[in-house]
């Protein structure tokens, strides 16, 4: 399912949120079930179609899942694979987070939580510039989609990090 087309909306990274937000609400308030109660067909119908609008939404208000969403409705086969230097780099942080699990220092522990917080900013960085490049063009193919689901699987994988680290910090 198209969200975008669902609501009538361009295929874009970065949405005019406003202009969702009103389709959204639009769309609950005349396909609500509260108003199909007497009708058991139009309240199974509402029932559907307020779940596919919740679900629309919920997707779409979020830059990531969104990104993920237009990543899902191209045609490209694209890998789940990360650059190798990319994991070399990974390699060595999550040693030394183990390492932290192992031996508590509060210095390192700082120091690895700036590492990955630069490495996390880079990423944004370049994940709006890519969106902002996407955005630009009128079709799927044309969006340098293996750049953002590579930006993607990076961010995903910081993400892990970051839980790692809040749970070494909690210790």
């Amino acid at each position: 399912m198209n969200y975008f087309d669902f609501y009538g909306l361009p295929l874009k990274f970065n949405l005019n949120e406003q202009e969702l937000k009103t389709k959204y609400f639009s769309l609950l308030k005349t396909n609500h079930p509260d108003f199909f109660v007497n009708d058991p067909k139009k309240y199974e119908e509402s029932l559907i179609s307020s779940s596919l609008n919740n679900e629309a939404y919920k997707c779409l208000s979020n830059f990531y899942s969104r990104a993920n969403h237009i990543l899902s409705l191209s045609d490209l086969t694209l890998e789940d694979k990360l650059p190798s230097d990319f994991l070399i780099e990974m390699m060595d942080i999550n040693e030394a987070l183990d390492d932290l699990q192992q031996e508590p220092d509060s210095n390192k522990l700082k120091s690895l939580r700036n590492i990955i917080l630069e490495i996390s900013s880079a990423l944004e960085i370049e994940l709006k510039a890519l969106a902002e490049i996407s955005d630009g063009y009128n079709s799927l193919e044309e969006m340098p989609l293996k750049k953002v689901k590579e930006n993607l699987l990076k961010h995903k994988y910081i993400l892990r990090l970051k839980e790692t680290l809040a749970n070494i910090a909690a210790l």
